[in-house]
């Protein structure tokens, strides 16, 4: 019921009103705003109106209102519909609309005493009468909408595409038509610059008559659809230029052999807790370093 917008007057009647449809629909409550309810079937009896000329009775053939007509719950199942279809129109209304919907329903069942209920048909009516003859106004807000509408060139176009055409079909129902050629002519304006190809290609058409929306709606959406691969493998991560260098890098040479030799040594080394001997030949030379240092210290002083 959310997805109904709020009915402020015919600004946003074009919009409303199929929604307000579809819903009605799809709650099984549309039937009672087009259909009237459903006539009482009363059974019949024969009575007798008095005696013919011939010294005969003469009867005929009435409806015994007495009892309840035959199909009292389709009638009772009708007016609940009717009421809950109703109660949803009245709560996507404009307060003041709605205000003024409710005024029209109580009067009209002042005026006739054999009304007894508020039809949600008579509802519909006022608001298509009143509301279903946009001005100017709605007309422009229409055709703005229409033309700041963006086809996209990375993405499918096809919604952006029906939006503009619904938006030339409500600006018909506002009489304000727009020609189908020129309805045409700023379809291929807004194809985006991927499209180039095909707006060269329907420039070249001879009579501008020969231009149908569907046609380029259709020549559209394939112009995206072999673009897509293109368009996926462009969208694909590149991997990091670093890591594509590193993994480029291939060693010269025969691979590298570990010396049997220095892998035993340095597992005897520390099997005995001795240092191997490239590390004692390096603390020998740090000793030398360090007494030469010391050296050259006392004879600067």
């Amino acid at each position: 019921m959310t997805l109904v917008p709020v009915l402020n007057g015919s600004m946003n009647w074009q919009a409303w009103k199929p929604m307000m449809m579809n819903y009605l629909l799809s709650q099984g409550q549309w039937k009672v705003v087009t259909n009237k309810f459903p006539a009482p079937e009363y059974e019949t009896i024969t009575r007798s109106t008095g005696q013919s000329e011939g010294g005969g009775s003469k009867s005929e053939i009435v409806e015994d209102t007495s009892k309840p007509p035959k199909n009292q719950s389709d009638i009772n199942n009708w007016f609940d519909i009717n009421d809950k279809a109703l109660g949803n129109i009245m709560l996507r209304l404009h307060p003041t609309i709605a205000t003024t919907v409710l005024n029209l329903l109580q009067k009209t069942m002042e005026e006739n005493t054999d009304i007894n209920t508020m039809f949600a048909s008579l509802a519909w009516e006022f608001l298509e009468t009143t509301y279903g003859k946009p001005g100017i106004a709605a007309t422009y807000k229409e055709l703005k909408v229409t033309m700041d509408v963006v086809i996209p060139g990375n993405a499918n176009p096809t919604l952006a595409i029906d939006t503009i055409l619904i938006g030339f079909t409500r600006m018909a129902a506002s009489k304000c038509a727009v020609p189908p050629h020129l309805q045409a002519m700023i379809l291929v304006s807004k194809l985006p610059y991927q499209m180039s190809a095909l707006v060269q290609s329907i420039c070249q058409t001879d009579n501008i008559e020969d231009l149908k929306t569907n046609d380029i709606k259709r020549k559209a959406i394939l112009a995206w659809e072999q673009r897509s691969p293109i368009q996926n493998n462009n969208n694909r991560p590149q991997q990091p230029q670093a890591a594509r260098k590193i993994s480029a890098v291939q060693r010269s040479g025969p691979p590298p052999v570990i010396s049997t030799t220095t892998a035993a040594t340095s597992a005897r080394g520390a099997a005995t807790g001795q240092p191997e001997p490239s590390t004692r030949r390096l603390e020998r030379r740090t000793r030398r370093m360090w007494r030469n240092f010391q050296g050259d210290m006392r004879r600067q002083k």
